[in-house]
């Protein structure tokens, strides 16, 4: 791992995500909409707006929990639109911060300020060690971004990934734990996670259906880090209706014992291009 974080390629740098800070308990952030983020509907994917999810509401959450850490607990994002061009803008807020739980509420928006959807994330507080990032320095109150001149996605965000579909029917994919996907505890970064649990679940969904469905609801629980690899999905389809599939997606560390790393909830529907 980079003795630097995040290191000059890497996922949180090639988004190309920008942020400006507001009141203590609010900020926002924006994504570019790239080619390389699209499911083959055109809109950006469930991953990568959970993606960005995660990053904007992993550093709101370790600021309320500051002179604290955080480990996160749960990600759920419901979507309402599609975004196919411009920015996704994510704002978040927190809606609680107590001793021992921080939660964090992102609202999505396209570059009309139409909504996109709604997420929800929970954090521990744990007690900061010493290897953990004080983000009272890197905080600012103006805009700021990760990226470097150099910085961009070069292939799509799960070719990047290194995912494997190994079975779609039964949503069995596989991704390394690289250093591109890293978080600073040297495990799979929450977003990528999502993004993994989303693609599984839509080979799963358009293996069980007629048609080419797409990811809208994902309510994930993190179990473990994701540290050895590769990491190794799981899909069981709990019901299918016309335009819609659910499912359950399970997530294990096959290079640690096939652990356990995640399980989630997922919802696939009929794209939702035109909605917005």
């Amino acid at each position: 791992m980079a003795l630097t974080y995040p290191p000059d390629r890497h996922l949180l740098r090639d988004l190309r995500l920008s942020f400006e800070r507001g009141e203590d308990d609010a900020s926002r952030a924006w994504m570019p909409v790239v080619p390389e983020l699209c499911s083959d509907d055109g809109a950006v994917r469930a991953g990568a707006l959970a993606t960005l999810v995660d990053v904007i509401g992993g550093g709101l959450a370790a600021t309320a929990a500051h002179p604290g850490w955080i480990a996160t607990a749960d990600l759920t994002l419901h979507l309402v639109g599609a975004a196919t061009s411009g920015t996704v803008e994510a704002r978040a807020r927190v809606a609680h911060a107590g001793r021992t739980t921080v939660v964090i509420e992102v609202d999505l928006y396209d570059d009309a300020g139409s909504d996109l959807g709604l997420a929800t994330m929970s954090f521990a507080v744990l007690p900061r060690r010493d290897e953990n990032p004080d983000i009272t320095t890197t905080a600012s109150s103006g805009p700021s971004t990760m990226a470097l001149s150099t910085s961009g996605l070069r292939e799509s965000l799960l070719h990047e990934l290194g995912v494997e579909v190994i079975d779609a029917a039964t949503g069995t994919l596989e991704a390394p734990v690289g250093e591109w996907s890293l978080n600073s505890l040297g495990a799979m970064q929450g977003g990528a996670v999502a993004t993994l649990v989303d693609a599984a679940a839509e080979a799963a969904a358009r293996a069980a259906s007629t048609d080419p469905l797409v990811v809208s609801d994902i309510q994930l629980t993190y179990l473990a880090l994701a540290r050895v690899g590769p990491i190794r999905t799981r899909v069981e389809v709990l019901g299918t209706t016309p335009g819609a599939v659910t499912m359950r997606v399970e997530m294990v560390d096959a290079g640690f014992d096939a652990r356990v790393t995640s399980i989630a909830r997922v919802v696939a529907t009929s794209s939702r291009l035109g909605e917005t």
